[in-house]
């Protein structure tokens, strides 16, 4: 089984688990009736630490940060969701990076997919651009953060770099996150599950466009070898 439909078949299982979810009232669940958003406000501190603590430990395994950044700007006011979506991204991000450099550096060289070796000649110069730049386009993916712990990008320049390029997407993941899941709320449950599954066809067939738009071969080329400073 290629890559892409790889994704495909994963897309379709977390489709239809998305669909079950909606079709069974588990989002009105979490969300109208207070469950989860109590648990979190009404601890005091410990709601946010327990939010920033789930992000830092799942993310690293492929948990897309939007299922928590989205639902965080119904929870708190924007200002403390977008600040606390921005510390649990900071810290599962360096996770993935310090899991890259000092534990499984051959590993994650393997896993890297090819696209992202456009930015190693970049990355090699140094700076926070190239990094920023980085973060702009994949965001919190795990891969970007394995690309980072394998080239000579210092950790300070890291932290920075991934500080500064990660604003935007967390911004716009509990702004536009938050709104997407009360326009969800508002449409009866037929139609909440009609655009979940219009959304899912759309992204498979895009990558299905993308994969036949390069005749079905890998882009990229290999990752240079460079250790850490």
């Amino acid at each position: 089984m290629t890559r892409t439909n790889s994704r495909i078949a994963a897309l379709i299982a977390l489709t239809l688990v998305a669909i079950a979810f909606v079709a069974l009232g588990g989002l009105s669940w979490i969300v109208e009736d207070g469950n989860v958003q109590g648990l979190l406000t009404d601890t005091g501190a410990v709601g946010p630490i327990i939010f920033v603590v789930v992000m830092w430990v799942t993310q690293p395994f492929g948990v897309p940060g939007f299922v928590y950044m989205a639902p965080a700007g119904m929870v708190w006011p924007f200002p403390l969701a977008i600040a606390l979506s921005w510390i649990g991204n900071m810290g599962s991000s360096y996770l993935g990076f310090a899991f890259a450099r000092w534990v499984a550096r051959d590993w994650v060289k393997a896993r890297i997919p090819p696209r992202m070796h456009v930015f190693d000649a970049r990355l090699a110069e140094g700076g926070l651009t190239p990094i920023v730049g980085l973060r702009l386009v994949f965001g919190q993916l795990p891969p970007a953060d394995w690309l980072l712990g394998v080239t000579r990008v210092g950790t300070p320049t890291f932290l920075l770099g991934t500080g500064i390029g990660i604003i935007p997407g967390a911004v716009v993941a509990v702004v536009a996150g938050g709104g997407l899941i009360r326009f969800l709320l508002n449409l009866p449950a037929a139609t909440a599950v009609s655009a979940v599954a219009a959304l899912a066809i759309g992204a498979a067939g895009l990558m299905l466009w993308r994969r036949h738009r390069r005749g079905g071969r890998p882009v990229g080329r290999p990752h240079s070898d460079q250790s850490p400073a």
